[in-house]
């Protein structure tokens, strides 16, 4: 059901312009060794570039569900960038001697980049989410940033995703022509979606933000800063969500 990559060719032209660190494997997970201010400026190299890239944003869940999904396994190997997005990984590469620069987190690269996009006039588009939360995160987006253009946005019937319909949600991302589509599915639905068909729609910059557009919407609120540096922000999310 996914394509053949050709990751580590695209990966190493869109980071032209930077010295390539080598990633650092945590669990056999590549992650990296890469700054936030890195990331953005990579990203914006990878729309510039027009061609198909995909990020994930990976926290100790994903490890975890990657050790017994090949399949996710596989996805975060053929990653254009995979992300940490998590102090206990920060620490875990501390242990093993070949620590990481800092987190990443999915969380704080989405405004970032949606200010990016804002400033540059690109096209986003915000697939997943409810219809509540996803309508109320455009709203304030285009009160805070009148300049940005939401190319589109769409909530799927929730549905397995091989029961989805992937055909129907592809021609409104085709037809909306984004520069950077952000899907909440959840790991690991958002990341199989998109390793399924982000070469197919050329979007240049894709990735998989979850519970961000929630954020953003103010719908769901994230765990104090003293909890994320702690590495306690799963504690947050486990009180706010205990089916997690």
């Amino acid at each position: 059901m996914t394509e053949p990559q050709n990751h580590l060719s695209d990966k190493h032209s869109a980071m032209r312009c930077k010295t390539i660190s080598p990633p650092i494997a945590i669990l056999g997970v590549p992650f990296d060794n890469i700054t936030t201010a890195e990331t953005v400026r990579l990203i914006e190299q990878m729309v510039a570039s027009g061609k198909p890239h995909y990020l994930a944003t990976a926290n100790v869940d994903f490890l975890v569900q990657a050790q017994n999904d090949v399949e996710l396994r596989r996805i975060l190997m053929d990653a254009h960038l995979v992300l940490c997005d998590g102090t206990p990984l920060l620490w875990a590469s501390r242990l093993l001697g070949n620590p990481l620069p800092e987190r990443v987190a999915g969380s704080d690269l989405v405004p970032l980049l949606i200010q990016v996009a804002a400033k540059k006039r690109l096209r986003i588009f915000f697939l997943g989410g409810t219809e509540a939360s996803t309508s109320r995160a455009v709203e304030k987006l285009k009160t805070k940033y009148p300049e940005l253009i939401i190319a589109g946005h769409y909530c799927p019937p929730f549905a397995n995703l091989l029961d989805m319909n992937h055909q129907d949600i592809c021609t409104k991302i085709r037809v909306a022509k984004p520069d950077l589509l952000f899907v909440a599915f959840g790991c690991p639905k958002q990341e199989k979606w998109i390793s399924m068909h982000y070469r197919s729609l050329g979007v240049p910059v894709s990735v998989g933000v979850g519970a961000t557009i929630d954020f953003i919407a103010g719908t769901a609120k994230r765990a104090p800063k003293w909890m994320q540096r702690a590495g306690l922000e799963w504690v947050f999310r486990l009180v706010q969500e205990p089916r997690r």
